[in-house]
Formats: structure tokens, C-alpha cells, sequence
């Protein structure tokens, strides 16, 4: 025996099981099973299965299911029998089997002109039962997904292509799978097929809405919201990439595309009753393990100019921007858990950014508040020469407090450096206004005010930081750019030096 089967009686969705290869078939639909003609199944693989990655294995394990057909009475009624095989949750083929061939399986390959829209289901509302689903009438053509849609825009600016080789038996090779594999060695074969091909894609490339991409991936499902009543699904990063295994170079295309999108991380939601949310959690739990992976369908607009400029040596991301996105509960898309249109991801992009200033406004005031109580601690043990430097030294980048700077030490290191130099001093002035202002104090010292600093007054003390220079010649004057000055109140700056004063100034300018 190929499988040992056995059917679980707790689990009314599970058809059956096989221990040999730890692999599942469920129901596609619980509630009709058996009732109908055809009968519709699901091949779960996960990542405990064993030794069913091959497509003739996977046969081999749904031909084993014959016996079980032919002698359960309750699908008497069945003679058609569909199996969607998935992998982790994505579906990699079809199977299809008949009773009047013995339910013997083959694979089921869909053609070009099967490429439409699946009926859909509504979504968990907070209303409705998770079992109640309705169907919903869907546009009759869609942009085929991934690579093949890029090649039907770019085969739609450019009808050209439609009578390249490589591009007809790529599309053969996706849409016309079996007939192009059977056609190879007769060209005669493989000539009607490729006419096939260019046909459909034609058809195609005329029908869908222009300059529009639709990507597919598996998505996790976060951990339910209560404030919000909703599942958070959270896409990570800003590119996205499609390509293809065919050889499209003889018509000068690329083989991958990178999508670039407008923000690296977006959170979409399914809004759901938290009873709904829990049913719909056990719903997906086997042997206790939940499975929260999600199918999301991502319709995406690419500028019409860089569509026209794709070729064999397109290698930079293209600019593309979110307008749909769907969920399903699985790649079968027969529930559809969340609709997102163009306006609503607008206004999710709007409160996500909004949402991440206020936290970076809060990340920011806390360092701030941290650095201010550190520099407290700090200044309790600061120096009177400090003290004073720290009313125009908060933005001091080095390790420790400012200090105050002697004349005599900065013009030395400007003649050493030959560049001007940062400083701190204590100055006292013998002029007034913004240019070449004459010190009393330290003396041979001219300083000019920046633009956004009040213009000096004569006969002041100030604490000022800047950049000196020292010009050439016998002992001339040094030269101070000041980019922040503090006025003092008494001589020599002794207000300046009070440590509830320094304290209060600095809490109030919350200075990084």
C-alpha cells in the first residue's frame, strides 16, 4: 500500500489523512462534502510531509484515494473529483479524476482563456457567522499574475512581440503547459501551438487595464488586536521581484522585474468580531498548530514611460505604487477576508506615518529628557569654567562638558592648524553691531555675529562659541565667527556661574 488512510471523525473538513507522508486531504467546502457531482479536495503539504514533493508522488498518493470513493456510500453521487494541491499553503497544481476512468488523477493545467477572476466570498464581518458565504460577481478577464502580466503590458504597448518566437513560447510554456511540453520534436506541433499562444496573449493584452502589475504572496497573519478588532498583516520591505524561467532574450526582455514601492514596511488589516476572530483561529488549527498564513493579491500601477523602457537591460527597481489589495484565506481565493481599494490604502498610509512621527517625536523627547538628566548629574561637579561653558556648549558632541578656552591656547592651535579652530570665551566688549566687534576683554579679539544671533552691545560680558582665526603678520588681531552668544548680567559673568540658573535653562530648552 502506497498510504496507510484513515478518516478523522473530530475533524468533519479532514476527507482524509496518510500517515506515510504525514500529508492531509481536506473538503474545499465542510458544509456540501460529498453532495454534489463534483467533489472538490485540498492536498495540504507542510513542512512535516515526507517524500510527496514530486508531482508523480503526489498522484500516486491521490490515486490511493479510488478505494475510498468507489465504497463510501455518501459519495455515491460524486463523479468528478478536484484536488488543489498545496504547499505551505500555496497551491502548486491540480488534479483531476474521474469515475468513469477508475479515479485514476492527472494533472490539470489551465489555460489563457481560463485566466479570470475566481468567484469570491465575503469576509468575516462582525455580523456575519463564519460559516454563512455568499458569492460575488467578479470581472470576467484579470492581469494574469507575477512576470506573464508584465509581459501582456509590455506585449500591449508593443504589438510588435506578439511575433517573437521567444515570446510565444514563453506564453505556450505557462498558459498551453502540457500541449507545449508534448509539442517538442514535431515543429508542425509546436507551430500551431505558438499560433495559439500569440492568439490568446493578443486577446489578453487587449483586454486588461493598462499599466497595472498584479504580484501574489503569502502573508502572516499577526496576533489579534482587541482595541482595534482587527488582524494586523504586515508587509515587510520595498521591493518585490517577479521574474521568469523563460529565455526571453532573443526579444531584447527582462527575465526580473523589481518592483520599488513607496514605503519598506505597511501593516493592512482585516477587521473581524473578536467571536468571529476566534472560530476563525480554530477553523485553522491542526493538530494544534494554527495556520496564519494568508494569500494576498497586490494590484500595482507602473508609470506608463517606464513600462516602455523595459528591456533585456533593465536592472534598477521600477517605481510602482499600491492601488488594491486583497486577502484570502487561501490561495484557492474563494474567501475573501479584506478588499483594500486605492482611497483606503491612502488613508492607511496616511496614519501609518502619522503613527510613526509620533513615535519617533516620542523616541526623540526621551533621549532628550535622558540626556538632560544625565548632564545634571553632570553639573554637579562641573567647574566654575564650565558652568559657564554650558550655556552655549549643550550641542558639544565630545565626551564630558564643555569648557571655557584661553586665548592664548586657541591662537596657538589655529597656527598650528592653520584653519580656524571651535572655541568657547569668556568676552567683554568695547563696541557694538554684528561686524569686527572689538573686545576689552580678552583683547586682540574682533567678533562677528552670525545671522540668527542678536547684535552685540558695548561694554558686555558674554559667553560666545564660534570659530577663531588668527590672519597672518606681526601679532594681529584673532577673529571670531560667533555661532551662539549668552548675555551676562553681572561682571565677569558670575550670574552665569549659578547652578539653579544653568539647570532651569537647560530643562527649558529640552536641548538634545
Amino acid at each position: 500500500m502506497p498510504a496507510l488512510w484513515h478518516q478523522s471523525r473530530a475533524e468533519t473538513a479532514i476527507f482524509a489523512h496518510s500517515r506515510h507522508h504525514n500529508v492531509e486531504i481536506d473538503f474545499a467546502d465542510s458544509s456540501s462534502q460529498c453532495s454534489a457531482g463534483t467533489l472538490h479536495l485540498l492536498m495540504q503539504i507542510t513542512p512535516q510531509s515526507q517524500d510527496i514533493d514530486t508531482p508523480e508522488s503526489q498522484i500516486h498518493l491521490a490515486n490511493a484515494l479510488g478505494g475510498k470513493l468507489s465504497g463510501n456510500n455518501q459519495c455515491a453521487d460524486v463523479s468528478t473529483v478536484n484536488i488543489s494541491v498545496l504547499k505551505n499553503g500555496s497551491e502548486i497544481r491540480q488534479l483531476q479524476a474521474l469515475r468513469s476512468t477508475g479515479w485514476q488523477f492527472t494533472e490539470v493545467v489551465p489555460t489563457s482563456a481560463q485566466i479570470s477572476a475566481p468567484a469570491l466570498q465575503p469576509s468575516l464581518s462582525n455580523d456575519a457567522s463564519p460559516e454563512v458565504t455568499t458569492s460575488a460577481t467578479a470581472p470576467a478577464v484579470i492581469i494574469p499574475e507575477g512576470y506573464m502580466g508584465f509581459l501582456a503590458q509590455i506585449v500591449r504597448k508593443n504589438a510588435s512581440l506578439l511575433d517573437n518566437d521567444a515570446v510565444q513560447a514563453c506564453w505556450a510554456q505557462h498558459y498551453l503547459r502540457h500541449d507545449f511540453f508534448a509539442a517538442q520534436g514535431n515543429e508542425f506541433r509546436v507551430h500551431e501551438i505558438d499560433a495559439r499562444a500569440k492568439s490568446d496573449l493578443a486577446q489578453l493584452s487587449s483586454q486588461i487595464k493598462p499599466d497595472v502589475i498584479r504580484v501574489e504572496l503569502n502573508l502572516r497573519l499577526g496576533e489579534y488586536d482587541f482595541s482595534r478588532s482587527d488582524f494586523p498583516v504586515e508587509l515587510n520591505g520595498d521591493l518585490l521581484s517577479v521574474s521568469s524561467d523563460c529565455n526571453l532574450s532573443p526579444a531584447h526582455l527582462p527575465g526580473r522585474v523589481t518592483l520599488h514601492l513607496p514605503d519598506k514596511q505597511q501593516i493592512f488589516r482585516i477587521p473581524m468580531s473578536a467571536a468571529n476572530a476566534e472560530q476563525f483561529l480554530k477553523q485553522r488549527t491542526r493538530f494544534g498548530y494554527i495556520n496564519r498564513d494568508v494569500f494576498v493579491s497586490l494590484s500595482l500601477h507602473v508609470n506608463e514611460a517606464v513600462m516602455s523602457r523595459l528591456n533585456d537591460e533593465t536592472y534598477d527597481p521600477v517605481p510602482a505604487e499600491l492601488n488594491q489589495v486583497q486577502i484570502f484565506s487561501g490561495p484557492e481565493k474563494k474567501t475573501l477576508l479584506a478588499d483594500i481599494s486605492e482611497n483606503a490604502l491612502t488613508a492607511i498610509r496616511k496614519e501609518q506615518l502619522a503613527e510613526k512621527a509620533v513615535a519617533v517625536a516620542r523616541e526623540e523627547a526621551a533621549k532628550r529628557a535622558e540626556n538632560l538628566r544625565q548632564m545634571q548629574l553632570q553639573l554637579q561637579n562641573a567647574s566654575y569654567s564650565q558652568r559657564l561653558a554650558m550655556w552655549v556648549g549643550q550641542n558639544n558632541r565630545n565626551f564630558g562638558l564643555p569648557d571655557l578656552s584661553t586665548i592664548r591656547l586657541v591662537r596657538q592651535r589655529a597656527a598650528v592648524s592653520g584653519k580656524p579652530v571651535d572655541a568657547i570665551l569668556l568676552v567683554h566688549t568695547d563696541g557694538s553691531g554684528r561686524d569686527k566687534v572689538e573686545t576689552q576683554w580678552p583683547g586682540k579679539l574682533n567678533l562677528t555675529i552670525a545671522k540668527n544671533q542678536p547684535s552685540f552691545t558695548s561694554n558686555t560680558w558674554y559667553v560666545v562659541q564660534g570659530q577663531v582665526s588668527v590672519p597672518g603678520g606681526d601679532f594681529p588681531s584673532a577673529e571670531m565667527t560667533v555661532q551662539a552668544e549668552h548675555v551676562c548680567k553681572e561682571e565677569q559673568c558670575k550670574d552665569a556661574g549659578n547652578l539653579q540658573a544653568l539647570e532651569a535653562a537647560l530643562k527649558a530648552q529640552n536641548v538634545p
